[in-house]
């Protein structure tokens, strides 16, 4: 027996050979993920094949055994794969990647006011370096994201599946300037979205009409996006109505194993650091129609205080308000409202005081 590493750049195939013969083979791939603010480098399996008359015979096992082994030789901090259920977790990758689907009526994103001034059209080869840079800062501190580079990142090289190709659209200004794109199927009978990201959230409506526009085209009468629930777009579209579906399986999927707790643990030491100081010091004023309250944050210590100088002010209506204090919106997708005022800098706080999350009542106490 012996195990081959066939190096291409920033792809590495490893080759389990018997006598003369290659029995089994996966790929090694490089990239760079981020946890947090941080940035890791993880090992992405794919590729994963024994042939067919050598199955069975434990060859994989063996195989998957030393690239681990090798994964850590080669300075690797967490490895990553797409697996099969019931195989990897006796290799120590657990379950990390559930999947959620937002599907929203094509009759309600019509709703969506459009502007004149943003146009868009099929994505170009000279849009790529853009569309790259767009996506790395949007995703600079989502966890589990990787690092594209213009290298290897030249189009969107599949769609919902391996066998489903993608298109992309990419949305202007007057001035040609790249604001947004979105990726998705390329295919007639329905409209799947796979990636949308912006330089602004006051692109969305932009978006979500030239969706629906596609789905009219198409007869579908829905739009299917692939994104998870906190991403800003999603929370856009959950204004027009929708429904959404999270899988997470028991043991396969999207799968994750630490390969060098201590270089993982010292490269994410300054995430860990700067979620234990996320909260501004100073005065939060929140100004509703049912009257004003102060948050008077030191340190670890939150106060109601009823005079001062506030440091930041948010004025809204108590509805909203309370959306966000039961997380069912960010204070992000809240600031992007009509009507509402800010002034200061609030973002960080309505980050750190009012986090998204997933309010729910069991069905047993409906009333």
């Amino acid at each position: 027996m012996d195990i081959k590493t066939i190096d291409n750049g920033r792809h590495h195939k490893r080759e389990m050979w018997i006598d003369d013969q290659m029995v089994s083979w996966l790929w090694v791939i490089d990239y760079q993920m981020h946890i947090g603010s941080t940035q890791v480098r993880m090992a992405g399996i794919g590729g994963v094949e024994t042939a067919r008359e050598h199955r069975g015979k434990g060859y994989m096992r063996t195989l998957i055994e030393d690239t681990i082994r090798y994964m850590t030789s080669e300075g690797y901090d967490v490895s990553m794969l797409f697996g099969i259920p019931n195989f990897y977790t006796k290799f120590g990758y657990a379950v990390c990647l559930p999947t959620h689907k937002q599907v929203v009526q094509t009759r309600d994103a019509e709703e969506a006011q459009a502007s004149t001034r943003i146009r868009p059209r099929p994505l170009e080869n000279a849009d790529i370096e853009a569309v790259i840079a767009l996506y790395n800062a949007n995703n600079a501190q989502r966890t589990c994201t990787l690092v594209r580079y213009p290298e290897y990142f030249t189009r969107f090289p599949k769609g919902t599946w391996w066998d489903h190709p993608a298109e992309a659209i990419v949305f202007s200004d007057r001035r040609g300037r790249l604001l947004a794109y979105a990726a998705l199927d390329q295919a007639d009978q329905v409209v799947n979205v796979i990636e949308v990201e912006a330089v602004d959230d006051g692109v969305f409506p932009s978006i979500l009409y030239a969706l629906a526009e596609r789905a009219i085209e198409r007869r579908c009468g829905e739009i299917n996006l692939y994104h998870p629930p906190d991403h800003p777009f999603a929370e856009f579209v959950q204004r027009f109505g929708c429904t959404w579906t999270t899988e997470c399986p028991k043991h396969g999927g999207g799968m994750m194993r630490t390969i060098a707790v201590s270089t993982l643990f010292d490269k994410i030491k300054p995430e860990l650091s700067r979620r234990l100081l996320r909260a501004p010091a100073g005065m939060l004023a929140l100004k509703t129609d049912l009257g004003t309250v102060m948050l008077h944050v030191r340190g670890d210590q939150l106060e109601m205080v009823s005079n001062g100088q506030p440091t930041a002010m948010l004025e809204l209506t108590q509805d909203k308000l309370t959306q966000m204090i039961v997380g069912y919106r960010s204070g992000r997708d809240v600031l992007n409202s009509p009507g509402v005022q800010a002034s200061g800098n609030v973002r960080p706080w309505l980050d750190v005081l009012f986090p998204r999350g997933y309010p729910y009542v069991w069905p047993a106490d409906h009333f």
